[in-house]
């Protein structure tokens, strides 16, 4: 299928994302495959570390789920600039798949999360390798510590295989340069907003903007998610400086209305729709602008619950319901609601000089993109149902 097509079809954007995500399955697997095959000279644990059935090589990891938004933007991206050849932009699109894959790996380190789309994180099948293998211990946690090793060495390959891939993608040299120079600025910024990430999780609520935040977002969520994908193929498409500049007016309030989106699945959602423990977000300590609207709004014991349960694991878990009906008590979802509609309307008006710039084309295929985000059930169907039950409650 001829994905390019595809993307600027009238066929109903759910269905062009699903077949998307199928054509793009089948090509992500297939070049692991061939980097497997390339690797013969390494020893069979490398080989098996990068595709297979094995439940920690980076095959089986990455299809364990994922919405697939980062190679579509890729794709959409290059398409916007007037790009034609489907097969090269779709192989190249498996570079940021990886990257993204590197940085959840890493992220689950930093966040010591156990579990990523209902599955152990990374370092947990690892640690599983180690105890499978019987190995002998050297020191206290060992096995854990092993883990963490491996998924840290594991985040790093699938961010070397990905420069690989787009130094290798058949497009002029001068383009694959651009790209990769984008590539490393995504990195860059991301590893930026990351170390942001973790240092206002070690800062009480009262410290806190709301600005802080978002910033984070935008260089963390908006950085590898919307504006680095959209721009690596633009690049590829022969993009220049002005035009990444107008992408990434539409591409930046994406990132951080995407990501205030998954704020409120990761507060409200079932360990279905998130594919982690429910309330991952408290149990994490994550300061989202829906937990500081609630500090904020809180009466004096609200506020000491919300520094009691950010502090202590343990009571987060414990009093999770607890949070929830404050967090909509002091109206902090349905603020949290705005700022996503506030975000979505910077994105529509963006699509005014993204069309007379780069065409009508891209900007309908952006404004689909945009649709289907907006119209993500996950969330607002954990909300809605957490909403509900609760006022049945208190009736």
């Amino acid at each position: 299928m001829n994905v390019l097509e595809l993307l600027t079809s009238d066929r109903p954007i759910g269905e062009i994302v699903e077949s998307f995500q199928r054509e793009f399955n089948a090509v992500f697997v297939r070049s692991l495959a061939q980097k497997a095959e390339e690797s013969k000279n390494l020893p069979s644990l490398a080989q098996r570390a990068l595709a297979g059935p094995h439940r920690f090589s980076l095959q089986s990891f990455a299809a364990r789920g994922g919405k697939r938004i980062r190679p579509l933007l890729f794709c959409c991206g290059y398409l916007c600039l007037g790009g034609t050849d489907a097969q090269a932009i779709l192989n190249a699109s498996v570079a940021v798949e990886l990257l993204q894959t590197g940085l959840i790996i890493h992220d689950d380190v930093i966040d010591r999360s156990l579990e990523r789309r209902a599955g152990p994180t990374m370092h947990l099948l690892w640690q599983e390798y180690f105890r499978e293998r019987r190995y002998r211990a050297r020191y206290a946690g060992e096995p854990e510590h092993f883990g963490l090793s491996m998924a840290v060495l594991m985040g790093d390959i699938a961010s070397a295989l990905a420069y690989e891939i787009l130094v290798r993608s058949d497009f002029p040299v001068e383009r694959r340069l651009k790209a990769v120079h984008t590539f490393s600025d995504v990195i860059y910024r991301v590893a930026f907003g990351e170390l942001l990430d973790v240092d206002l999780g070690m800062r009480s609520l009262d410290t806190l903007t709301e600005e802080e935040i978002l910033k984070v977002y935008e260089l963390k969520t908006a950085g590898y998610t919307t504006e680095g994908p959209l721009h690596m193929g633009a690049v590829l498409g022969g993009a220049e400086g002005h035009h990444l500049a107008l992408l990434s007016e539409y591409a930046v309030p994406l990132g951080i209305a995407f990501q205030i989106q998954d704020d409120l699945l990761g507060m409200f959602g079932a360990r279905e729709a998130t594919g982690k423990d429910e309330g991952s977000d408290l149990l994490e300590a994550k300061r989202t602008p829906l937990v500081l609207k609630a500090w904020h709004d809180g009466t004096p014991h609200e506020r000491a619950t919300l520094e009691r349960v950010l502090h202590d694991p343990h009571q987060a878990q414990q009093e999770l319901a607890r949070v929830r009906t404050l967090i909509l008590d002091t109206g902090a979802a349905r603020y949290a609601q705005g700022l996503i509609a506030q975000n979505f309307t910077k994105i529509y008006a963006s699509l005014e000089k993204i069309e007379r710039c780069l065409g009508p084309t891209a900007a309908r295929l952006l404004r689909q993109v945009a649709q289907y985000i907006e119209g993500r059930r996950d969330y607002k169907g954990a909300v809605e149902s957490y909403a509900n039950t609760y006022t049945e409650h208190i009736r």
